[in-house]
């Protein structure tokens, strides 16, 4: 008998599982809009130019694989700050900064998750429409993990006084998660007046606010989409980021993300650190450097900035001409029905309203890889799938 027989097989991750079920799938017609990368036009996987030229530049450097310290390339974090909270905040800044590189983007949920859940408090909302894996990070963490109304399936909108009502009722010392922009899956994000009056909400219930940002720049601009964490600040708001390059640099297996801690006292912050770094320390001790040593060259040069600026929104202008497209072609053969809801949305994600039956439909009948919620990657939609993909999301709409 073997120690280890009592063990139970787990489901597959349902979003990781896709890829391996496309390449599997003979069918020549197959479709992947599942997992959340970025695709071309051709539906090519897409590296970055400035990656490209960062890379050259770091070969000549010959640069070491030393160790990076605990909380990762300093250089790195530097230019990060920035990046997420705005020079001019950072300048008026009265409380503490602490700032770590983690594993990417889920790794600093992870870390700042359990920090919260052994010094706050144990209750944590979610949205209940999000990310799937944000609820096995946090019952990892040990949170006791809640619900907050976000999203109208019917109207697909935000149901935002429901989402008032619901923070109201949240006790004191809990954590939000809030998706800062794109948010995912639906692609609805509150409108600037409506982010205000969250923060003025989440203040008056002594709530700490843990932003989600993975998207930054895929909405309006890297500055814009900043908003709601810089107006946070600007309010007095203790809170954490948990912010992620795999999207915006398009650094998907190089793991770089942050996780930054804000406090109203500068003497806080490092002690909120040290817990922090002793976590890091006995998890997997140090993050890994070439991904890091890469967005750096490329934030602390003005020409590779430049150039990703630019790069990003060419890959924020073809998601949004594809979202658009994929509109006009359902409004244009759905019988009537209303596809106008798909403009508001922001981002890889589209949110088409298709149920668990629809999809398993799109997969078996079409080839069409979806999530089971629905989530459609708009990124890997494209000039040569869009009509097939139409036709089929609205034959299994009908029928």
């Amino acid at each position: 008998m073997s120690y280890f027989d009592s063990l139970q097989l787990l489901p597959e991750d349902p979003i990781f599982s896709i890829p391996r079920l496309f390449a599997a799938d003979p069918r020549p017609n197959k479709v992947n809009l599942g997992v959340g990368n970025y695709r071309d036009a051709e539906g090519a996987s897409y590296v970055l130019d400035c990656v490209r030229d960062a890379e050259a530049a770091l070969l000549l450097k010959k640069s070491n694989k030393d160790y990076l310290p605990i909380d990762g390339d300093q250089k790195l974090l530097n230019l990060t700050k920035p990046l997420i909270f705005g020079q001019k905040y950072l300048d008026s800044l009265d409380g503490g900064l602490f700032i770590t590189q983690t594993l990417g983007g889920t790794g600093a949920l992870f870390q700042g998750g359990q920090f919260l859940c052994q010094t706050i408090s144990k209750d944590i909302y979610i949205p209940d429409v999000t990310w799937p894996n944000h609820k096995q990070v946090f019952n990892n963490c040990g949170f006791d993990v809640h619900q907050y109304r976000y999203y109208d399936h019917r109207s697909h909108k935000i149901d935002f006084n429901r989402l008032c009502d619901d923070l109201s009722e949240m006790p004191q010392y809990s954590t939000i998660l809030l998706h800062a922009c794109c948010q995912n899956p639906t692609g609805l994000d509150p409108t600037n007046d409506q982010w205000m009056e969250l923060s003025t909400l989440i203040k008056k219930q002594k709530i700490i606010p843990f932003f989600d940002f993975a998207y930054q720049g895929f909405k309006t601009s890297p500055e814009d989409d900043a908003f709601p964490i810089r107006y946070f600040l600007s309010q007095g708001h203790e809170l954490l980021v948990a912010n992620s390059f795999a999207k915006n640099f398009g650094l998907y297996g190089e793991r770089v993300g942050t996780l930054s801690v804000l406090t109203k006292n500068k003497n806080s912050a490092p002690k909120a650190a040290s817990l922090i770094k002793q976590r890091i320390r006995s998890n997997y001790s140090n993050p890994p450097r070439h991904g890091a040593e890469l967005i750096a060259e490329i934030l602390a040069s003005y020409e590779l900035t430049k150039t990703w600026v630019t790069e990003l929104a060419n890959m924020r202008d073809r998601l949004k001409e594809m979202r658009h497209t994929l509109q006009a072609g359902l409004q244009a053969k759905g019988d009537g029905m209303d596809w106008t809801f798909l403009k508001n949305q922001f981002g890889f994600f589209s949110f088409c309203g298709l149920n668990h039956g629809q999809v398993h439909r799109l997969i078996k009948d079409y080839a069409i890889y979806v999530p089971a919620n629905g989530r459609i990657n708009v990124a890997g939609l494209n000039a040569h799938n869009m009509d097939y993909v139409v036709d089929a999301i609205l034959e299994v709409i009908h029928t």
